[in-house]
């Protein structure tokens, strides 16, 4: 096998077991009840803590790259559609923003489900759009 298809099988494999630990975890909690939080001991919850931020470090190892990857092609893509499109840059943010936002690690609170990863953030607001949401949101209201 060439080092090539090699990598790929361990990225893959890598990939398999962090997306199916939510799986195996609820599977486990079918099988045997977890005791509630206010039963733990604190040795058991430094325990547990432990274990959500190195599933948390590992699976940022993986993730944080390809983010990072996509923003930066995000920002190319933008610029050349700037360019491309005449200087219109509501083209350009309409690429550069929903490349950008998001989240760029993985955290405990994403790995117990608590929060959702935001890989593709939100397009922005058109200046009209933009206007009016700073006019609800003011005190005066007006």
């Amino acid at each position: 096998m060439s080092i090539v298809r090699r990598k790929i099988l361990s990225l893959t494999l890598a990939f398999s077991i962090i997306l199916s630990l939510p799986t195996l975890s609820a599977a486990q909690s079918l099988s045997q009840p977890e005791p509630a939080p206010a039963e733990l001991d604190e040795e058991q919850q430094a325990g547990q803590d432990f274990g959500w931020g190195v599933g948390s470090v590992l699976a940022s190892v993986f993730y944080s790259p390809l983010k990072l990857t996509y923003a930066g092609l995000g920002l190319i893509t933008g610029g050349l559609a700037f360019v491309l499109s005449g200087g219109r840059p509501d083209v350009a943010n309409n690429i550069i923003y929903p490349a950008i936002q998001g989240d760029y690690v993985i955290t405990p609170s994403h790995l117990k489900g608590e929060e959702p990863v935001i890989f593709l953030g939100p397009p922005p607001l058109d200046g009209s759009k933009t206007e009016q949401l700073s006019l609800s949101q003011s005190p005066s209201g007006r």
